[in-house]
């Protein structure tokens, strides 16, 4: 009964020491904190730039693309493309490619989030989590 008992205890330290940093799905990085909770930070959106597609044009929506609501427009000529955004905004990116004479256009959505990582620093700690999107072209 006792083995139980203690087997018991270690499992619930190992589950309590893993959910500290499971939250975040990350180890933290405090070099990387925000000392203020950020309302905005860069989408990070990943794109097929090369010899054949030298530049993408894309479209960036709040919400879903049926939602129809363009939040931003470009055309991309490098790769990761950077977009400075409101946080807790969920956004659709779509790319437009055109191969072998037909339109490929390549979709991906996410929610950026702020996440409070103070317990894992020594200091106040706010995150950025997510935001990253791949509308690149798949081999």
């Amino acid at each position: 009964m006792k083995s139980y008992l203690k087997a018991g205890i270690v499992l619930l330290l190992i589950a309590l020491g893993v959910a500290c940093n499971d939250y975040l799905g990350i180890n933290v990085d405090c070099d990387d904190c925000w000392s203020v909770k950020p309302d905005s930070a860069d989408l990070i959106i990943n794109l097929t730039i090369n010899n054949h597609h030298r530049e993408v044009p894309i479209r960036v929506y709040r919400g879903n693309i049926e939602s129809g609501q363009v939040d931003w427009f470009d055309t991309v000529r490098e790769t990761p493309y950077y977009l400075y955004s409101a946080i807790d905004q969920y956004y659709s990116v779509a790319a437009e490619y055109k191969v072998d004479g037909k339109t490929i256009i390549a979709v991906d959505g996410d929610v950026m989030k702020a996440k409070d990582a103070t317990s894992s620093c020594e200091f106040e700690c706010w995150i950025v989590v997510d935001g990253n999107f791949r509308v690149d072209l798949k081999d």
